[in-house]
């Protein structure tokens, strides 16, 4: 995945991000599991969430000139997750720990390269519907073939 660059952000209380991309395209991302996560207390002041603003360079967005701060691709991840474009980095390492598949496995068991598991398992990059599917597909075969 490329860099995804910002241009601007709008924040609106209690925890939704807009955010416009340099493509020109705009997401809305709810960023509430970052309201109770240590460090970013203060985001839950309305006034304070508000406040947000593009980093430098467009690489994410910050609070209080840089005490907080979410980065450009989790942005982008988390948008494409909640608008159910893309596999929940969450479910998707449910999975893997489920069924006791280390990076190296799980990427034998999707026929991709160990590099992308690690992209997916680290939240670093969206994971597509169709390795959803995939995941899905396997744990099927796999639970058929002890039964």
């Amino acid at each position: 995945m490329a860099q995804q660059m910002i241009t601007s952000v709008t924040a609106e209380a209690p925890s939704q991000v807009t955010v416009s991309w340099r493509s020109g395209k705009h997401t809305t991302v709810d960023v509430a599991e970052y309201l109770d996560s240590p460090g970013y207390e203060k985001l839950r002041d309305p006034e304070f969430f508000e406040s947000a603003q593009v980093e430098e360079w467009g690489h994410g967005i910050e609070w209080g000139d840089g005490e907080l701060g979410i980065d450009a691709d989790t942005l982008y991840r988390l948008g494409k997750e909640q608008a159910g474009l893309a596999y929940p980095v969450t479910d998707f390492n449910a999975w893997m720990e489920r069924n006791g598949l280390s990076l190296g496995a799980a990427a034998k068991a999707l026929g991709i390269t160990r590099r992308t598991i690690v992209y997916y398992h680290g939240g670093h990059k969206p994971i597509p519907i169709y390795i959803r599917l995939a995941c899905i597909g396997w744990e099927t075969l796999r639970l058929q073939s002890a039964a």
